[in-house]
């Protein structure tokens, strides 16, 4: 439980900056958080995929209300400016995409790479797990990882991969945050699409949880938490940033709603609330970085989709 003494938690909007300060297990967490900008150049969208390459953020496609997709590639050196690499990306729409040996991939139905961002192959025709909608690329114990549905798979070169978990015990999740921390793989929260009892409010054919699961291997998976403190939700995203996991908003599909809130763990076991400033807007699908010392929260699904970049900074310990 987190125990809160009085003034250790604050909020002030001063400039578009805000201070918190948390005191959880008897140390003080301080974030200051800053809107960068309320409108970045890229059109507003969620779900576009982020990634770190060549000392800048780069955002790959997008969706925007009405199932249309941005098809675009976006970069930029301070979260501020962005320039369009690509108004077409060649890869399959709405790829995950990692950095691995020197080279950006996207993964979908195909296996596309880069050294530039500008200048894309084809490596791989089909993939062997297919296209799935929320899939997750990892880049974990030297190898390439695929998750996101009830089996697992794992490739040094992106074209021979290897199925190394066939029926994982968490089931076909998807809407997930999928990390690679500690060594190890994490699968948190997410849905399945089978209907909870009772049905939840939102969409009501699937079931969302607050688990949290975990693998050093990725055949073998433990649940390390059940219930987290946090409530369940899809459409969460994770990431890594001063060797703590966070997970960041995510959808309340019990009571149809975006959640705004923002969580850290150094074990998945026990999880602490980082506090969000004034103005910042519950919202599901952001895309999310760790650049030049910070963790970025880059647009999303605030009910409508934004184009707005936060920036929140941890001092070092």
């Amino acid at each position: 439980m987190r125990t809160i003494a009085t003034g250790l938690i604050m909020a002030a909007m001063v400039a578009g900056v805000a201070i918190a300060q948390e005191l959880t297990g008897g140390d003080p967490m301080q974030a200051e958080w800053q809107l960068v900008t309320e409108s970045a150049q890229f059109g507003p969208r969620d779900t576009a995929e982020p990634f770190i390459f060549d000392d800048q953020m780069w955002l790959s496609n997008g969706y925007y209300h009405g199932g249309v997709l941005y098809p675009d590639l976006w970069r930029s050196e301070d979260g501020k400016n962005w320039w369009c690499v690509l108004e077409q990306t060649p890869y399959d729409p709405y790829a995950e995409i990692v950095v691995y040996d020197g080279k950006i991939w996207a993964i979908k139905g195909s296996v596309w790479n880069s050294t530039d961002g500008k200048t894309w192959q084809k490596v791989l025709d089909e993939t062997p797990f297919g296209v799935r909608g929320y899939g997750e690329a990892l880049v974990h114990d030297g190898r390439i990882w695929h998750l996101g549905g009830p089996d697992v798979w794992s490739s040094t070169d992106g074209v021979n991969w290897t199925r190394v978990c066939e029926d994982a015990p968490y089931g076909s999740r998807s809407g997930s945050a999928f990390l690679a921390f500690g060594g190890r793989l994490w699968v948190i929260a997410g849905c399945v699409g089978i209907p909870n009892d009772p049905p939840e409010a939102g969409y009501e054919n699937i079931t969302t949880y607050n688990d949290v699961w975990s693998s050093e291997d990725g055949a073998t998976w433990e649940r390390v938490v059940e219930h987290a403190p946090w409530a369940p939700r899809k459409w969460v995203v994770g990431e890594v940033y001063r060797d703590r996991m966070f997970i960041i908003g995510g959808y309340d599909n019990r009571n149809e709603a975006n959640f705004g809130d923002v969580w850290w763990s150094t074990d998945g076991v026990q999880w602490h609330e980082l506090p969000t400033p004034e103005g910042y807007k519950g919202r599901h699908e952001v895309s999310p970085y760790v650049f030049r010392d910070s963790l970025w929260i880059v647009a999303g699904n605030t009910w409508p989709v934004v184009n707005d970049v936060w920036r929140v900074t941890i001092p070092e310990e």
